[in-house]
């Protein structure tokens, strides 16, 4: 399926501790093309070892609006076999959306199944990764952030950064000006 067609499917947005673990996932389900569901969860994931200096930086580099996310709201997240299975269960058989995803987000899911003793995720080729799409449209082999996307389509974003329901969010946005501009 081209992704100019999509009308059904989940963009989501994943966030870590600065030890490559999850600690939050956010997601949007949209059907329809129109209708939008809700889903986040932080992770009980604390950063260890080196993996705390980056959390600390990051902790203090980002945010927005919407705030930090904080080491009493990882050590008070969601164990990560529930938050997965809560995340699968959301997703479904959907096709999945998302900025930089298939060399990172999908994979960190996909080990966190593995790990968490969970199966497998059958993605089936149902991902949609937005900055493979520009690549590919464009023919610009270099990487493009979110926010670069959000200015080549002309989408307001907002100021709220690494925080994945927020990151969904703008992804969403993107994706949907990329179908405007492409379905033509």
């Amino acid at each position: 399926m081209l992704f100019t067609e999509l009308k059904n499917y989940v963009v989501f947005d994943l966030e870590m501790n600065g030890s490559n673990q999850i600690i939050e996932i956010g997601a949007l389900k949209v059907t329809t093309g129109q209708d939008i569901e809700k889903f986040s969860v932080i992770v009980n994931n604390p950063p260890m070892g080196s993996g705390m200096a980056s959390f600390k930086f990051i902790s203090q580099s980002i945010g927005g609006d919407d705030g930090w996310i904080t080491l009493e709201m990882i050590q008070n997240g969601m164990a990560e076999e529930r938050a997965l299975t809560r995340f699968m269960k959301f997703v479904g058989d959907y096709p999945v959306v998302g900025h930089a995803i298939v060399d990172g987000d999908v994979q960190l899911i996909k080990e966190g199944l593995r790990y968490n003793d969970l199966g497998k995720w059958k993605t089936n080729g149902k991902v949609f990764d937005t900055q493979q799409i520009h690549r590919a449209l464009n023919g610009n082999p270099n990487d493009i952030s979110l926010a670069g996307l959000a200015d080549e389509y002309e989408v307001e974003i907002g100021t709220q950064k690494h925080r994945a329901l927020a990151d969904s969010r703008a992804t969403l946005a993107v994706f949907a000006a990329m179908q405007k501009v492409w379905a033509k």
